[in-house]
């Protein structure tokens, strides 16, 4: 069904949106700039959950050497490893936490955190269209969190922007 691909010349700039499915959750864009195997990504993030705040992004993807098309649709994709650096911040809201029968009327303001992600990842594209979805583990760190507060911020690990597996997807338009 897949068959190796002739040489195609990789894009130079792309601009992407980030998982247009998680819309009620988070939404962003960013811009990607390649330079033939190697690639630059920075990237910002609005969470509007329950851990609401803005994200930023900055990732170094390096792509495997073969490119593979499908035989019939004449798509490519090409595999890449990436590792990433987060930085945002973030603030907690109880009340979001309803749909899963956690309302709580709790609040805490805005904390800055910091992480790394390490992942493996498929870029399809077509012409000026391309999706991208990865996988990666994330590790997060809330270095000014106040014990009083600590407890707020339990399921920021799983449900919020610091959860510890991620699975991305993104699609956007390619230069």
């Amino acid at each position: 069904m897949f068959e190796r691909a002739p040489y195609v010349k990789p894009y130079t700039i792309a601009i992407t949106a980030t998982n247009p499915l998680s819309a009620m959750i988070k939404y962003g864009g960013g811009i990607e700039f390649r330079r033939k195997r190697v690639a630059y990504l920075a990237s910002y993030h609005k969470y509007v959950g329950a851990y609401y705040g803005t994200q930023y992004d900055f990732e170094n993807r390096i792509y495997f050497r073969k490119q593979w098309m499908h035989i019939y649709n004449k798509w490519i994709y090409q595999d890449f490893f990436y590792f990433r650096t987060v930085v945002g911040d973030m603030a907690y809201d109880g009340e979001k936490f309803a749909v899963l029968g956690m309302k709580e009327k709790r609040y805490a303001d805005p904390q800055f955190y910091a992480g790394f992600a390490p992942g493996y990842g498929r870029r399809h594209q077509k012409g000026a269209f391309f999706f991208t979805a990865k996988a990666g583990v994330r590790a997060m760190a809330i270095p000014a969190l106040d014990k009083q507060i600590k407890s707020l911020y339990r399921l920021f690990y799983v449900t919020g922007p610091g959860s510890i597996i991620e699975l991305n997807f993104q699609a956007g338009l390619q230069f």
